[in-house]
């Protein structure tokens, strides 16, 4: 080695001195440093997990509130719906409280008028018998006593039209104006019917309109005109 110009003694010193300060550094400065990246490694990982654990917390805090928010909006529009429900049936039940009480309003103004004209047309019927008696004696020249005038105005306003027994056992019967209990007890005995109802119409004019389901038998004073107008034509 001496002749390579190299110093063997101090080579030697030169690596033994490498070593030292090698295995001082391996267990003064190494080590210690491995240990503190470890554990900064550790604390690293750890502060990781723990952001990682927040971020999944957050997550779930917000899918909680959302599910919150979700149920509450579900409970608020069902109590909306519920109101405008219960708003809208109480609408209803006003209306149709409304239309109840004016229906029963125009059905006893209607019965009112009905019974007021029934009245007023009995008091014609007195006025037109009278006229017709007196126009009956004038005519025959002699006072007819008083059962066979009120037998001519009755037969006038009551008389059955011919073929009206058995049309049925529901009859209506149709008079230009009001009957007596004993007119409508007669008219009842001739039809043979099991229910009788009596309606007044003016328009007829006398006679009476017997109707019995699809059957009309048309016994009054208009019909009568209208077919005697149609024969001279």
């Amino acid at each position: 080695m001496a002749a390579l110009g190299i110093n063997g003694g101090f080579l030697l010193w030169q690596i033994v001195n490498f070593l030292i300060i090698f295995l001082a550094l391996a267990f003064l400065a190494w080590r210690p440093l491995v240990r503190n990246l470890e554990a900064r490694r550790e604390t690293i990982a750890k502060g990781l997990e723990d952001a990682r654990q927040a971020e999944l917390a957050r997550a779930n805090a917000e899918r909680d509130a959302q599910k919150l928010v979700d149920q509450r909006k579900a409970e608020a529009n069902k109590i909306v719906e519920d109101g405008r429900l219960r708003g809208e049936e109480q609408a209803r039940a006003i209306v149709s409280d409304a239309n109840r009480e004016a229906e029963e309003i125009r059905a006893r103004a209607r019965t009112e008028a009905e019974e007021e004209r029934n009245a007023l047309l009995g008091e014609v019927r007195s006025q037109v018998a009278q006229l017709a008696i007196a126009a009956a004696e004038r005519v025959i020249g002699q006072s007819l006593d008083a059962k066979s005038a009120q037998n001519t105005i009755a037969n006038f306003f009551s008389e059955v039209p011919a073929d009206v027994r058995n049309l049925g056992d529901e009859v209506e019967v149709t008079s230009a104006v009001p009957l007596s209990d004993s007119e409508k007890a007669n008219i009842s005995k001739q039809l043979g019917a099991k229910n009788v109802s009596y309606r007044v119409d003016p328009s007829i004019l006398g006679g009476l309109v017997v109707r019995a389901g699809d059957r009309v038998v048309d016994g009054s004073v208009r019909n009568n005109l209208q077919t005697l107008a149609a024969q001279m034509r």
